[in-house]
């Protein structure tokens, strides 16, 4: 009878070899949808606007604050100047 543990073990020390420590080749998430980007983009621009607060466009978009402030600093959008 075979010893599943065993298997077990080889098969991860198989994977963790391949891909790294986690043993995977990367997270498990989806990606960002193309809608869903555009949306979190006008958000940025309407707290670089000041119209939303860096908490009020962090909770609309589900993301922390300094990845919004981040997002902001790099983002390409025309500030008129």
């Amino acid at each position: 009878m075979t010893d599943v543990s065993e298997v077990r073990r080889r098969s991860w020390a198989t994977r963790r070899k391949k891909y790294g420590v986690k043993g995977h080749a990367g997270n498990y998430s989806r990606s960002v949808c193309a809608s869903c980007e555009r949306m979190a983009a006008l958000i940025i621009r309407l707290h670089k606007d000041g119209i939303l607060s860096e908490g009020q466009a962090a909770t609309a978009i589900g993301m922390g604050r300094l990845d919004v402030r981040r997002r902001a600093d790099n983002s390409q959008i025309d500030d008129g100047k």
